[in-house]
């Protein structure tokens, strides 16, 4: 989930500059009225903002919080405009919570929290809806980072609760592309809290969510964002056919990573393609628990191997380390199936290799749960050696 709902166009530095400066500039005419003003200054933290975004620049993100907190509001008391004071909170919330998940610690998304939710006590949901609904998005956004983050369910669902009311007035008619984004969020929030808690009821409603987000962004439409809803929606299969019996739900998460990767092509997304890659080599290996033979087992290998391909130790480590750990329990598997001792080696040569990178990268957790399923493949080689 991403702190806001971005609506960046992609401009030169330079056009920011020209921009920023003529916003200064006007504010600044003689006999402007103070909403005038306001409206000036709110444009230059906006600018500020998406500068910030599209170019990584904290300082300009900086800038935008001082001139929102000491500049904008003032312009537009809550008593005399509400709706201009509560676009400013918005606007607050919105640069808060971009550093707040750039940066570590709570502080920051929880003064994103705090400035929306006082956006939401000013704005006027029957005169401005979409503008309250907007807020109620990035609320649950933030409560969704800040809940994953801390491992707290009560903020999660606090970030269900948000999206589903964004939902009553970011309808499919009036806003069909902003209801679509939030339907996501909500998808993502249901998924994140139904691995947290036992059965499969919240992970159905996340795969219902994200049906209907497929329901607009098509892949004719919007190819990246049909893949990466497809991809999204193969976790949450995967995760619900776990705790399921039976092989169908695995079948889909599978069938759903696959059509991903029909978008999904290393040249055009070489991190998204390795990520759908490590995907659905895990679906496939889940599935293969369940069904006989080798022939699945022989396909997650060859996604894992693929997904290596691009996630290399130099690129992205832990990436790299977390693939290579399931390639060699994938090996595993189809190596006690298939009572092949040069395959138990590979196995033992790739969750070695996983370890070593989660001890130099101090990953105790990770290094544990390594060396633990180390020792099985080190026992299972020297099982088919004798």
């Amino acid at each position: 989930m991403d702190i806001p709902e971005s609506r960046n166009e992609v401009k030169s530095a330079e056009d920011f500059m020209l921009e920023i400066e003529h916003c200064i500039k006007a504010a600044r005419e003689p006999g402007l009225d103070v909403a005038g003003q306001w409206l000036h200054q709110y444009r230059r933290a906006s600018l500020l903002i998406e500068y910030g975004q599209q170019f990584r620049n904290i300082e300009a993100m900086e800038q935008a919080i001082d001139l929102l907190e000491n500049t904008v509001l003032d312009l537009a008391p809550k008593n005399e405009r509400p709706d201009d004071w509560g676009l400013t909170l918005s606007s607050l919330g919105n640069v808060l919570g971009i550093l707040g998940q750039r940066h570590r610690g709570t502080q920051l998304l929880e003064s994103s929290i705090g400035a929306y939710e006082e956006a939401l006590g000013a704005l006027s949901r029957q005169k401005a809806p979409l503008e309250w609904a907007t807020t109620q998005n990035n609320l649950g956004n933030a409560y969704g980072v800040l809940g994953q983050r801390q491992g707290n369910e009560p903020m999660l669902e606090k970030s269900i609760t948000a999206f589903e009311l964004a939902l009553e007035e970011r309808t499919r008619d009036n806003t069909p592309d902003e209801w679509a984004t939030t339907q996501n969020n909500l998808g993502a929030a249901l998924h994140t809290l139904g691995q947290r808690q036992k059965g499969t009821r919240l992970l159905a409603k996340s795969v219902a969510a994200y049906k209907k987000v497929l329901e607009e962004w098509t892949q004719s439409r919007v190819p990246l964002k049909w893949a990466t809803t497809l991809n999204n929606l193969g976790t949450v299969l995967r995760v619900q056919g776990e705790r399921q019996s039976g092989s169908r739900t695995l079948e889909k998460s599978v069938a759903a990573f696959k059509n991903a990767l029909k978008v999904r092509k290393r040249e055009l997304v070489p991190k998204d393609w390795a990520m759908t890659q490590n995907n659905l080599g895990a679906a496939l290996q889940k599935l293969a628990e369940r069904q006989e033979g080798t022939p699945l087992l022989e396909q997650a290998v060859a996604a894992y191997k693929n997904a290596l391909e691009e996630w290399t130790r130099d690129k992205m480590p832990m990436g790299c380390a977390m693939t290579m750990a399931n390639l060699g329990v994938a090996r595993m598997a189809l190596a006690e199936r298939a009572k092949d001792q040069a395959v138990s080696r590979l196995a033992v040569e790739d969750i070695s290799a996983a370890c070593e990178i989660f001890r130099d990268a101090s990953h105790a957790q990770y290094r544990e749960l390594g060396e633990e399923q180390l020792g099985k493949a080190k026992a299972l080689l020297e099982e088919l050696g004798s």
